[in-house]
């Protein structure tokens, strides 16, 4: 991959009310990922640049994301308490950037890239409905290791960024515990969770949408992504 700087070059400012808030919030995200920092604003929301960054900002309830568009990886730290988290959460999985970590200093969560192999469906879920999905599945009563679910780690440091092979699901203390080889990572019922599933039928929509548009949604210069390995 060729590694180049990204475009910092400042678009020119928008004011404009008749910009609807989903329209403005999928600016937002289209020039987090092509590095092109954007200043927008209508009636509920504006963008701002921050050194290397750029934020989104509810003119009522403050800072609902920050996004980093030069450190590589980039990431955008996203505040799931805003009402308008859904939107913007949607876009950036569209863009295939997934929660994959969660602020130790605020309850934010961070966005990342994640290139899946063809084999896998990803899926974005509370840890409640990743419980469901594994009993359902029988995961819970029954013996032997599932091989087509696998688990983004959280939790302590020896668990974070890579997958896991999903082995089990459990209640414990109140918290849902997620059974890896080697440990277990512990999270709420209402944490987002980042899983996949082994499907050789299915190709993400993610993908489709780079062969059909013949492009992939990776700007030129970003490094350091992650890749669900088969």
């Amino acid at each position: 991959m060729v590694l180049t700087q990204p475009n910092l070059a400042m678009s020119s400012h928008n004011s404009d009310d008749s910009l609807s808030d989903s329209e403005l919030i999928q600016t937002f995200v289209e020039g987090f990922v092509q590095g092109r920092p954007v200043l927008l604003s209508n009636a509920n929301l504006r963008t701002e640049p921050l050194f290397d960054s750029m934020q989104l900002i509810d003119n009522k309830e403050g800072l609902i994301s920050t996004a980093n568009l030069k450190q590589a990886p980039i990431s955008a730290k996203i505040r799931p308490v805003s009402a308008y988290w859904g939107v913007l959460h949607d876009a950036m999985m569209d863009q295939s950037f997934y929660p994959l970590a969660k602020s130790d200093m605020s309850d934010c969560y961070i966005y990342r890239y994640c290139a899946p192999s063809n084999d896998y469906e990803m899926q974005c879920t509370t840890a409640r409905e990743l419980w469901r999905v594994c009993w359902g599945r029988g995961y819970s009563v029954r013996s032997g290791i599932p091989l087509d679910l696998m688990i983004w780690g959280h939790g302590p440091t020896s668990h974070r960024e890579k997958w896991h092979a999903l082995r089990n699901m459990e209640c414990e203390n109140g918290q849902l515990a997620i059974k890896i080889l080697g440990g277990t990572i512990r999270v709420d019922g209402e944490d987002l969770v980042v899983w996949a599933r082994k499907n050789a039928n299915t190709r993400l929509s993610s993908v489709n949408r780079q062969d059909r548009d013949g492009q992939s949604p990776l700007r030129a210069g970003m490094r350091g992504y992650l890749r669900l390995n088969n």
